[in-house]
């Protein structure tokens, strides 16, 4: 598939609201530096694999669930370190870097399960709220 470099453009402006340099961009996309920088000079359509290609369509899912979820800062989330799973303390950057699509996939999955519920917490998080006094609420009153 040929990615145009109007959408290209497009992309990384979108990206780029959630706080993430070029070179931050393109490694999260899966994308050669060099291919990109050409395919900007030149306008020339950005070849892409089927991967580079799932990358796109979960990084633009991953930046929209940002956008809605934590608006007022979106562009802090990529870089500040998360305690949830599956980030587990690292920043959801670092722990893409590291875990290539299937960590692309995760955060997806992470955050469209906030959007489409109770937003997810840890054991730890959950045994804490056990343990809280809860008080006795009468209905009938």
């Amino acid at each position: 598939m040929l990615f145009s470099a109007v959408s290209l453009i497009a992309l990384l402006r979108l990206l780029a609201t959630l706080g993430l340099t070029t070179s931050q961009q393109v490694q999260l996309l899966g994308l050669d530096a060099r291919a990109v920088r050409l395919a900007l000079q030149t306008g020339r359509p950005l070849p892409l694999s089927p991967e580079q290609q799932q990358r796109i369509r979960l990084s633009v899912a991953i930046a929209q669930a940002v956008h809605v979820l934590y608006n007022r800062y979106p562009e802090q989330w990529f870089t500040r370190e998360n305690a949830r799973s599956p980030f587990d303390g690292r920043t959801p950057l670092a722990y893409v870097r590291a875990g290539g699509t299937a960590a692309l996939v995760a955060t997806h999955r992470s955050l469209l399960a906030d959007l489409n519920g109770p937003f997810s917490t840890s054991p730890e998080a959950r045994a804490l709220a056990s343990r809280l006094p809860q008080p006795d609420i009468d209905l009938d009153e």
